[in-house]
């Protein structure tokens, strides 16, 4: 036979053949009738408080197992990306020399071009400094300039202004370039003491 021990909401201990309705989900301990000795303790149903927390913690939890998983696997790729540029590295060069060789190649055909273009710019800054000064004249003289020369001269300006761009975009491929090629070669050494 058993007994229940349990406390009822004001805190007093009650030892009864028979648990209350509800009694349940406050928690109560079985007994052996003669002995007295707990057979069994039944744990309080979680407050909606209790539950709250219990599912916050399971949430965050499984975040951040997925955040570790996500991790993971992006270490992984880099990983493998990794392997397969050095596999290119040592595919693609032979030695070290040809590796700076071509990055003095490009860099050299990026000069030529830079080259170009700012003698492009200057041309254009030339041409929209005369049209400027014919500007200022026909005003000196009281005319207005004719509309093909204000024409023109907006044309020089956005195409001095592209040109311009094209030039900074040169710096930065320039600038990339480099970068790319020093990192390459700085791999490439270590791959090649590492054989």
């Amino acid at each position: 036979m058993r007994v229940y021990r349990y406390y009822d909401a004001r805190g007093v201990l009650h030892v009864e053949s028979v648990l209350p309705p509800g009694q349940a989900q406050s928690g109560y301990e079985v007994l052996d009738r003669r002995t007295l000795k707990t057979l069994a303790v039944i744990t309080p149903a979680p407050s909606p408080q209790e539950l709250a927390e219990q599912e916050r913690r399971r949430r965050d939890a499984a975040a951040a197992q997925a955040a570790a998983q996500r991790s993971a696997q992006a270490r992984q790729r880099d990983a493998a990306q990794q392997r397969y540029r050095d596999q290119m590295l040592l595919q693609t060069y032979a030695s070290e020399a040809e590796l700076i060789r071509l990055r003095n190649t490009k860099l050299e055909t990026m000069a030529l071009i830079l080259r170009s273009v700012e003698q492009t710019v200057g041309h254009l800054r030339g041409n929209l400094a005369q049209m400027d000064a014919t500007v200022v004249e026909h005003e000196a003289a009281g005319r207005v300039p004719p509309a093909d020369l204000l024409e023109a001269r907006a044309r020089t300006a956005a195409d001095l202004a592209e040109q311009e761009r094209a030039a900074e975009r040169i710096h930065n491929d320039q600038a990339a370039i480099r970068d790319t090629f020093e990192s390459d070669l700085n791999r490439y050494r270590l791959l090649m003491g590492a054989r």
